[in-house]
């Protein structure tokens, strides 16, 4: 019997209806194996912040959305902060978003430059905060800002590692370790400096009236 053209349309329908089914069959199928970025547990998301610089896990994954936010601000590496990364306004920023929130777990801290020296020691209610650091590096410090930021060094509990840079002539290193002797729990301090005459260093008597927990200087 001769299939008429009904039928032949009707066959034509049915393969096509039998075909679109099993293509989203298939889709369905691959999209029950289909991951996202958010599967993943935030224990996996905490590893790979281990490999990453603290500023590019802020800019990446801080805006995403609540969950990456809050992610970024309790993740473990970001007790460790280095201003030398970062531009001034980039800084401003971060400090802003991370570090005013995270102040009482930050253990160790790098300063860089004027602009970020002069926020973290906007005022002795913000440097006293860091209670937990350890570690402090100061670059390009003016002698008179260590004058001044000494009565907040020896008021932070834990600070055991002092590395500064000043970016001016010195002419007594007396008064200068007079000072550093008298942070309480100092273990490491390293001092770098220069003379008007470099040709005849400065010299002091560390033997003389001096006691200290110091163990490397």
């Amino acid at each position: 019997m001769q299939r008429t053209k009904p039928q032949e349309k009707d066959v034509e329908q049915n393969l096509r209806r039998i075909q679109k089914l099993q293509l989203e069959n298939s889709v369905t199928k691959i999209n029950s194996n289909k991951y996202t970025m958010e599967d993943l547990a935030n224990e996996i998301f905490y590893e790979i912040f281990e490999y990453l610089d603290l500023y590019d896990i802020y800019k990446g994954f801080y805006n995403l959305n609540i969950r990456f936010r809050n992610l970024t601000i309790h993740a473990n590496v970001l007790t460790k902060i280095n201003s030398s990364i970062m531009s001034n306004s980039n800084f401003k920023d971060y400090y802003q978003n991370i570090v005013k929130s995270n102040q009482q777990q930050i253990n160790f801290l790098r300063l860089t430059n004027p602009f970020a020296i002069n926020i973290i020691f906007s005022s002795s209610r913000t440097i006293l905060n860091f209670y937990s650091l350890e570690t402090l590096i100061l670059d390009n410090l003016q002698n008179k800002k260590f004058d001044q930021f000494f009565d907040y060094f020896i008021r932070l509990p834990n600070l055991h590692s002092l590395n500064i840079s000043l970016n001016e002539c010195i002419k007594s290193l007396y008064i200068l370790f007079c000072q550093i002797f008298r942070l309480p729990k100092l273990k490491y301090c390293k001092i770098e400096y220069y003379t008007e005459n470099e040709k005849k260093p400065l010299y002091v008597d560390l033997n003389y009236n001096f006691s200290s927990t110091i163990e490397h200087l």
